[in-house]
């Protein structure tokens, strides 16, 4: 299962072959003053629970079969689950912290004043995140910070594969004025451009055989390689080596930030 948002402050999730898309949070005002807007969803792992963040401070996590809502924490954004299901990391504390998925037991593993976009490794024992540029990672039990990629250039959303050999992030060091996606070994290595035009935030599928990603393209639907011109953002999916990027999300609505879950 895919979920993203739409820029507009609509959460959706469908499935990863494009069925069965239906919109998960109440449709907002254009205006996005009541506080209401959706962004930065993350699905669990067995599909179930969808978190995301309301009006950019409330954690919220909906039960995709109950439509029940509940707001499990105030003060935080950018929610993803734990490999098991147990935990959600987010941005929020004065760096990264963990929580469990009821918002309990609230703890900062990171103080990091710029840090966002955490992702776990699949064995849940560490958490990737950018800060400043440089993609970095902690124990999830606390303790010191380890760097990762540390250059000129500006390197993002990072996103282990499922068997934690490779690490997936944005990067602007194509030098097109824009933002791509590349690979390099998780412990550190050459680094491969995996696309050829502006894209950000890859999600791996759970059997790591699709990265989803999303790509800005013109308004007639031509990817680009920057964001200079009046472009929108749509979901599509690659090879983990770039090959066979293909369009996921329809034509008729923006859609941006995929998380994969559980399910189809």
């Amino acid at each position: 299962m895919v979920s993203f948002d739409d820029g507009w402050g609509q959460v959706f999730v469908a499935n990863v072959d494009g069925s069965g898309l239906r919109q998960v949070t109440p449709t907002v005002a254009d205006d996005m003053s009541d506080g209401r807007y959706g962004n930065y969803p993350a699905l669990s792992p067995d599909g179930a629970l969808l978190a995301y963040t309301r009006g950019g401070r409330f954690i919220e996590v909906v039960d995709l079969e109950s439509g029940e809502v509940r707001t499990v924490h105030e003060g935080g954004y950018h929610p993803v689950f734990s490999p098991d299901g147990s935990s959600i990391a987010f941005t929020g504390g004065g760096g990264i912290s963990i929580m469990n998925t009821d918002g309990s037991d609230v703890r900062v593993i990171a103080r990091e004043e710029s840090a966002a976009g955490a992702t776990f490794s699949p064995d849940g024992s560490r958490v990737a995140f950018n800060v400043g540029g440089y993609i970095v990672e902690a124990p999830t039990t606390g303790g010191e910070s380890k760097v990762l990629l540390r250059d000129q250039f500006w390197n993002a959303d990072p996103e282990y594969s499922p068997d934690g050999a490779t690490l997936v992030f944005s990067s602007n060091r194509g030098g097109n004025n824009g933002s791509e996606i590349y690979s390099m070994p998780a412990g550190g290595g050459e680094i491969t451009r995996l696309t050829e035009t502006f894209a950000v935030g890859p999600a791996f599928t759970p059997d790591g055989s699709r990265i989803f990603y999303t790509r800005a393209t013109t308004q007639s639907g031509e990817p680009v390689t920057d964001t200079s011109a009046s472009t929108r953002p749509e979901l599509a999916s690659m090879n983990p080596d770039g090959s066979d990027q293909k369009r996921f999300t329809p034509r008729s609505i923006t859609a941006q930030g995929p998380s994969i879950g559980g399910g189809q």
